[in-house]
């Protein structure tokens, strides 16, 4: 049997606190649960979109989850002071034109971070500046932020038929070539064969 000293004892169990600490931390992070950059499978639903303005939809009527159930759904988190988010709107542009026969929707939550973004013409003419087609709720006091528990700019989730979130991409897509807009587009795939 191996004895451990006291001091070494102490050393360990600060470690295993820092690490229950950090794996805490990781799992409270958002109403998804996460294993770092990407995550999924899971399934909890996914809650309801609340507020607005929208821009980008017929009479900018507002989109709920609820609505879209049997039809899958891209949500992204964003705001449009934020480089990642703008590196993100390829990818997001590609996934709109490869998957709108399949009537999948993305819709984007500007949640703003700084007092510029707090104006909704700036959004305005940030959406039409950055030509964003889909959707997109203006979440100016982040109460969908609040309500998904979110931290990043951006975020991706994917919303299967039930109206659940079953996977989820934090930060850039292609963020040092990872891959994500396949990994998300195969991801989307799956989806679209459940029933």
């Amino acid at each position: 049997m191996m004895k451990i000293s006291s001091k070494a004892g102490l050393k360990w169990g600060a470690f295993a606190a820092a690490i229950a600490m950090t794996v805490g931390v990781f799992a409270s992070r958002s109403v998804m649960a996460k294993e770092g950059q990407q995550a999924g499978p899971f399934d909890i639903p996914a809650p309801e979109l609340v507020g607005g303005p929208w821009l980008n939809t017929p009479g900018n009527k507002p989109i709920t989850l609820k609505d879209r159930k049997g039809k899958v759904t891209i949500v992204e988190f964003w705001t449009f002071g934020c480089i990642n988010c703008r590196n993100n709107l390829p990818s997001l542009a590609r996934l709109q034109k490869r998957f709108e026969k399949q009537d999948v929707q993305i819709i984007a939550i500007h949640t703003p971070e700084t007092e510029s973004e707090k104006v909704d013409a700036n959004v305005e003419k940030n959406v039409k500046s950055l030509n964003i087609t889909y959707p997109v709720l203006l979440d100016q006091k982040g109460e969908n932020w609040k309500r998904w528990k979110q931290n990043y700019w951006p975020t991706v989730y994917l919303i299967d038929k039930k109206g659940h979130g079953r996977y989820q991409w934090e930060g850039e897509l292609e963020y040092n070539h990872g891959g994500g807009e396949e990994i998300m587009a195969k991801r989307v795939e799956k989806l679209l064969t459940e029933k």
